[in-house]
């Protein structure tokens, strides 16, 4: 493990490669990436409370109309500008958070897994295309992924089957209840947690035979509660009903795309590329054609992440690993799977993979106990770190390349106009019919 100066400088390194990531891909031409700023831009600007939070409303869902009770949201993006007065201090505040994120969950997993080397770890993390496209930019998915580790340690450290007891079962539980309920005000992707946490909780008391785990779930969800309190309060209990205009008795497109739901699953550890590089193979190709600097890296991280998931899917049959909890690893992301599975047939909604991306630090921790099984190959652990090289220097080089359609550049000087006269209706104006 590197000492403390040496984390501190690999914090600030991963800090401004994600930041500088996130500048430049903002997507501030997508109606969902600039609504999401404008809630945080409002809220700094009336000093009015946000109530709510995430517009239900979106690119995926055009005609049902509501938000997210809570002010989690808005505060998040909103209460940095008191800080810094300047466009980029949303991203600058995101991307302390999860740069946080990234860190600690390289150091748990090199602590499961002690022959994974925590710089290498780090570096994989920070550069996985779903942890740099979700979780570098203004849009509510990006806020759940320091939440998301916070609940997968806590999960992990509660639960009697995997514990290592490097935390203490009551911070545990409390970092469980904390993360849950933050996530319920920023993505209905929470409901995936909700099954996952009574598990642990349920465990813990068939073991001990006492409750006391529940007092310090309860403990952990209630400052994130605090801040729902207010708008139920205002708007009374009707306002959770959101989640209503999406349930479906059963969908039968969703019961059928198992194999989809599998593949989108895995590729969140993975290098998956061409979402990224463009709509068609013919335009993704042409990307890399027209950068020669990124086309061997690109090229070779394309052919990687087509491979990882099928590694992935083999690696779960390995039968004698000498690995501590494999059997237990393998078989809670078979019930992860099947939860992602079942959640689907009751919805209309289509399996999207940013729907997944809170499960992303389960999906890690398992490709990690996979990629252990190459630790003793010099060749794998060649090939782990030129594939993590490659990924560091595609997207770093990536990101520039699109400035002129997605970095908040070309209308910053618009934006510090609103922050400067605190009038947000210099950048935009709200959704019709939002709430906030």
């Amino acid at each position: 493990m590197p000492t403390k100066r040496q984390i501190l400088l690999l914090f600030f390194l991963v800090f401004l490669y994600r930041l500088f990531f996130g500048l430049w891909q903002a997507n501030w031409m997508e109606i969902d990436y600039f609504q999401t700023y404008l809630i945080g831009l409002k809220f700094y600007a009336t000093g009015a409370w946000p109530y709510f939070g995430p517009d239900v409303t979106g690119l995926e869902n055009l005609s049902f109309q509501s938000q997210i009770p809570g002010a989690l949201e808005g505060l998040l993006i909103g209460l940095p500008f008191h800080l810094l007065p300047l466009p980029e201090a949303p991203f600058i505040a995101l991307n302390l958070l999860n740069t946080a994120a990234v860190l600690l969950l390289a150091g748990y997993l090199h602590r499961r897994l002690p022959s994974l080397p925590f710089v290498w770890l780090s570096l994989w993390i920070a550069s996985l295309p779903w942890t740099l496209h979700e979780g570098t930019m203004i849009i509510n998915p990006a806020l759940t992924f320091l939440p998301a580790v916070l609940f997968f340690i806590g999960f992990m450290e509660a639960t009697p089957l995997f514990t290592l007891r490097w935390l203490a079962a009551p911070w545990a539980c409390a970092w469980m209840g904390l993360s849950l309920f933050s996530v319920m005000q920023l993505h209905f992707s929470y409901v995936y947690l909700v099954p996952l946490a009574a598990f642990s909780l349920l465990a813990q008391i068939w073991k001990s035979r006492k409750p006391q785990c529940l007092i310090y779930f309860i403990l952990g969800a209630l400052p994130p509660l605090a801040l729902v309190v207010p708008t139920y309060l205002k708007y009374g209990l009707s306002t959770n009903n959101v989640v209503s205009g999406f349930t479906a008795p059963f969908d039968w497109d969703n019961i059928k795309a198992f194999g989809t739901i599998l593949a989108r699953l895995l590729s969140l550890a993975c290098y998956e590329m061409p979402r990224f590089l463009g709509l068609t193979v013919a335009k993704r190709i042409a990307f890399l054609a027209g950068h020669p600097l990124l086309l061997a890296p690109g090229a070779c991280l394309w052919i990687a992440g087509l491979l990882q998931p099928l590694v992935l899917l083999l690696g779960w049959f390995k039968q004698r690993p000498p690995l501590p909890q494999w059997r237990e690893v393998k078989w809670l992301l078979l019930g992860i799977l099947l939860m992602a599975e079942v959640s689907f047939w009751f919805t209309i909604k289509r399996p999207y993979s940013h729907i997944f991306f809170v499960l992303l630090p389960f999906v890690a921790a398992y490709a990690c106990y996979v990629g252990a099984f190459f630790g003793d190959s010099k060749a794998g652990r060649v090939l782990t770190k030129v594939l993590v090289a490659f990924s560091v220097f595609f997207w770093a080089f990536y990101a520039p390349s699109f400035e002129p359609q997605y970095s908040i550049y070309p209308q910053r000087a618009m934006v510090a106009k609103a922050i400067q006269e605190k009038d947000y209706h210099l950048m935009g104006e709200r959704r019709p019919g939002s709430l906030y």
